[in-house]
C-alpha cells in the first residue's frame, strides 16, 4: 500500500481516537478484542466523516466551534448508548426512557442553542444542524429507523441549500462545512440500514459494557460566599403604614414641607393645563377601548384526511409535521400555517397553501400542480416531479426543483421576491438559483400587445 495512503489513515485513526475517548482522563485502554463487533462497524462508518466535519468547525470558529464540540459529545454518547444496548436484553419502556434520556437531552440542546442564537450570522448553519441530529431519534422507532434519518436530512436540506447558494465560489469552507454534515448523516443512514434494519439491536453481544463511564465525576460545589461585615448592613427605613405613621407622628412640622400652590398650578385658572388634561382623558379613554377589545382567536392546530383531502391546519413553530399519502389521487390543502416545516411522503395530486407565513414544504413529487396563495416567505422543494407551480398574492417563494422537475411551468401574479433553484448540472448537487421577473413592459406591435419582462431590475 502506498505508504502516503497509510500515514493518512493511522493519523485519521489517532484523530478519531481522540475524539471518541477524550472524554474520561481516568479511563484505562479498551483492549480491540473488548469492543463490540456492532460499534467497530459504527467507528467504522462514521468516524473519518465525524473528524472532517469536527475540524471544518474548527476552522470557522465561532458558533460554529461550539456546534462542532456538540455534535462530536452526541456521537460519543450515542456510541455510548449502542453499546450499553448489544450487552443486555431488550429493554422495557421505563428502563429505555432512562437509558436513552443523555442522548435525548444532548438533541434537544441543539434546539435550545437555536433558540438562543436567532441573531447569529450562521443561524442557517445553525438550523441545518439541528435538523439533521434530529435523526438520532431513530433508536425510538420500532420497525425500520433508517428512513427515519433521511427524513431529518431532507428536512436540513433547505438550510444547507441556503448556505451552499450564499458562499458559492468562496474559498471560506462553510460549503465544504455543509456538505460534511449530510455526509456524516449518510453515513450513519447507511451504517443504521445495514445493522439496525428492523430497529435497534439488542443483547448481540451479552454482557458487553463500555469500558468507559461517560458521567465523568467533576468538582464539588463551591461553598455559598460569607454574608457582607455588619457595617455594610444598614437598618432600612420604614416604609407603607409605618412610613405614614412616623409622617403623621412629626406633629405640625409635617406642613412645613408641603409647597406652595400658586395660581398657574391650578387648573381651573390656567388654560395650558386645561388642554393638557383634555389630551390626558383622551389618552385614556382610547386605552380603555383598545382594552375592550376581543382577543384573536386561538386556533388548535391539526392534520386530518377529512374523506376527500388532507387539511393542515394552523401549525406553529412545528418543524416536524408530516403527511403520509397513499394514493396518488389525494390531495392537500394547508391553512395558515406559521414557522413550521411540513414534509409530504409518497407522491400526491395536489398541493395548496393558503394564508401561510414562514413555512416549508417537502414533499416526494406531484401528479398535477403545487398552488402558492396569500402567503409570505415560502419555501418549496420537490424531490421528484413537479408539473406546475401557480403563485398568486404571495410575498416571498423560494422554489427547489430536482433534476426530475426542470421542465416545470411557474405561472406568477401579483407576487413579488420570487426564485427559483434548480439542479442544472449533471452529477453535481448544488442548487443553481435565478430570480422571476416582477417587471414587465408591453407595447402595440401591429394589432396586437406585446408584453415581455422588463431588464430593468
Amino acid at each position: 500500500m502506498d505508504p502516503s495512503v497509510v500515514s493518512r489513515l493511522e493519523n485519521v485513526a489517532n484523530r478519531t481516537e481522540n475524539i471518541l475517548l477524550k472524554y474520561d482522563s481516568n479511563k484505562k485502554e479498551t483492549p480491540v478484542d473488548a469492543t463490540p463487533q456492532i460499534i467497530n462497524l459504527y467507528d467504522d462508518a462514521i468516524c473519518e466523516n465525524l473528524v472532517s466535519f469536527y475540524d471544518l468547525s474548527a476552522k470557522i470558529g465561532g458558533d460554529l466551534n461550539r456546534l462542532g464540540c456538540m455534535t462530536r459529545s452526541l456521537f460519543f454518547t450515542h456510541r455510548y448508548f449502542l453499546w450499553i444496548a448489544c450487552g443486555r436484553k431488550k429493554a422495557d419502556n421505563d428502563e429505555f426512557a432512562t437509558l436513552v434520556n443523555d442522548l435525548s437531552k444532548e438533541i434537544v440542546a441543539f434546539s435550545d442553542f437555536k433558540e438562543k442564537n436567532r441573531k447569529s450570522e450562521f443561524y442557517n448553519h445553525i438550523c441545518g444542524l439541528e435538523a439533521a441530529v434530529g435523526g438520532f431519534g431513530w433508536v425510538a422507532e420500532p420497525k425500520t429507523p433508517a428512513p427515519f434519518i433521511k427524513d431529518a436530512i431532507d428536512t436540513s436540506v433547505f438550510y444547507l441549500n441556503r448556505i451552499l447558494m450564499e458562499h458559492k465560489g468562496k474559498n471560506d469552507f462553510h460549503s465544504e462545512w455543509a456538505k460534511s454534515i449530510k455526509e456524516l448523516m449518510l453515513s450513519l443512514h447507511e451504517y443504521v440500514r445495514q445493522h439496525h434494519t428492523t430497529g435497534l439491536v439488542w443483547n448481540s453481544d451479552p454482557g458487553a459494557t463500555p469500558m468507559c463511564n461517560r458521567k465523568s465525576g467533576g468538582a464539588p460545589t463551591p461553598p455559598p460566599p460569607p454574608p457582607p461585615p455588619i457595617s455594610l448592613i444598614a437598618p432600612s427605613k420604614p416604609s407603607g403604614v409605618g412610613a405614614l405613621l412616623e409622617s403623621l407622628n412629626t406633629g405640625l412640622s409635617a406642613t412645613s414641607r408641603l409647597k406652595k400652590v400658586t395660581p398657574e398650578m391650578q387648573t381651573h385658572k390656567n388654560p395650558v393645563l386645561r388642554e393638557v388634561n383634555g389630551q390626558m382623558n383622551r389618552k385614556t379613554e382610547e386605552r380603555k377601548v383598545s382594552e375592550n377589545k376581543k382577543p384573536e382567536k386561538i386556533h388548535e392546530s391539526s392534520i386530518f384526511w377529512d374523506g376527500k383531502i388532507w387539511k393542515v391546519d394552523h401549525q406553529v413553530g412545528n418543524k416536524n409535521a408530516v403527511v403520509e399519502v397513499t394514493d396518488k389521487k389525494e390531495s392537500i390543502y394547508i391553512y395558515k400555517c406559521n414557522d413550521s416545516i411540513i414534509k409530504i411522503k409518497g407522491k400526491a395530486n395536489a398541493i395548496t397553501l393558503d394564508g401561510c407565513r414562514k413555512t416549508s414544504v417537502v414533499f416526494d413529487g406531484l401528479v398535477a400542480q403545487c398552488e402558492i396563495i396569500n402567503c409570505q416567505s415560502i419555501q418549496i422543494q420537490t424531490l421528484g416531479e413537479l408539473p406546475t407551480v401557480s403563485i398568486q398574492k404571495t410575498d416571498g417563494c423560494h422554489i427547489y426543483l430536482s433534476r426530475d422537475a426542470l421542465n416545470a411551468q411557474i405561472v406568477a401574479s401579483k407576487s413579488s421576491e420570487m426564485n427559483i433553484s434548480a439542479m442544472l448540472e449533471d452529477g453535481d448537487d448544488e442548487y443553481t438559483e435565478m430570480a422571476l421577473p416582477e417587471q414587465f413592459m408591453t407595447k402595440i406591435v401591429g394589432k396586437k400587445l406585446v408584453t415581455v419582462a422588463s431588464e430593468i431590475v
